[in-house]
């Protein structure tokens, strides 16, 4: 049974400048979990009808704050006139950041934070929860960005890099607004594989039959990694069959997941 409040917070002027904030009631000092769609940063994907709905309904049955956040996304088809880079990125750091503004009146515990994304939201978590590593001359760096402790990547995209390794590399060029050669110094800022610091405890989900992100992603992540990063391949998954939608999925992963999700609240003391 679900205890939980529900309101519509704008951490920015556009219309979808917003996030879901559940509380529980009769509850204070929570910690908080924020959940990131993803959809291939395409605005034919919300908040609302995206696979990670599954979680943010999960995640009720727990004493957390939930934060389910929106951002400007990609026009599915034709150039990207509506989040031209670096718009993504920028509203993802403000949603997360806007958090601190409202820690008092919602009484969120901003020292326990877990963040849990899929796909492209996957990326984006691993990315908003590294941003301390972000150079200081970069159009993203932030000086104080709101320390995230533990991440859950679930079929994340990982390295923005390696092109060949998703079913559509057109829409990283997309969001980039061109290729690494043309922006490195975008790459640099915005790629998790370039990011990733010890500080964040990172947990990575893939199956081994994804073929929309291929699991080398989660693979050479952990290979080059300097720090300790827990990875779970899942042998007969595929990139949404451990999240309960309207397609393929199987009950067993999706319990799987429930498990993971759980010990990493746990975790969060």
């Amino acid at each position: 049974m679900k205890y939980h409040q529900k309101k519509k917070i704008y951490y920015g002027s556009e219309s979808q400048q917003f996030g879901h904030l559940y509380t529980p009631c009769n509850s204070s000092n929570r910690p908080v979990v924020i959940v990131v769609h993803g959809g291939y940063w395409k605005d034919n994907h919300s908040l609302e009808t995206y696979a990670t709905f599954a979680i943010v309904d999960y995640l009720q049955s727990f004493d957390v704050a939930i934060w389910n956040i929106e951002y400007r996304r990609m026009n599915a088809k034709g150039e990207n006139r509506n989040a031209p880079w670096p718009t993504i990125f920028k509203d993802v750091a403000a949603a997360i950041d806007h958090l601190g503004c409202i820690q008092n009146s919602e009484s969120l515990d901003l020292g326990r934070i877990l963040i849990i994304g899929h796909s492209a939201g996957g990326h984006l978590a691993t990315w908003v929860a590294s941003r301390e590593s972000i150079a200081v001359d970069s159009e993203l760096y932030s000086h104080v960005p709101l320390k995230i402790h533990r991440a859950l990547s679930i079929a994340g995209i990982l390295d923005l890099a390696s092109v060949n390794d998703v079913d559509q590399p057109e829409q990283i060029y997309r969001l980039m607004g061109g290729e690494r050669d043309t922006h490195p110094e975008r790459y640099y800022a915005c790629n998790p594989s370039i990011l990733y610091h010890s500080q964040m405890v990172l947990t990575l989900v893939h199956g081994e039959l994804d073929t929309c992100v291929n699991v080398s992603q989660a693979r050479l992540f952990c290979e080059q990694s300097h720090a300790k990063v827990r990875k779970i391949i899942l042998p007969s998954c595929d990139h949404f069959s451990m999240l309960p939608h309207d397609g393929k999925w199987a009950e067993e992963l999706w319990l799987q997941m429930q498990q993971l999700i759980a010990e990493e609240i746990k975790a969060l003391g």
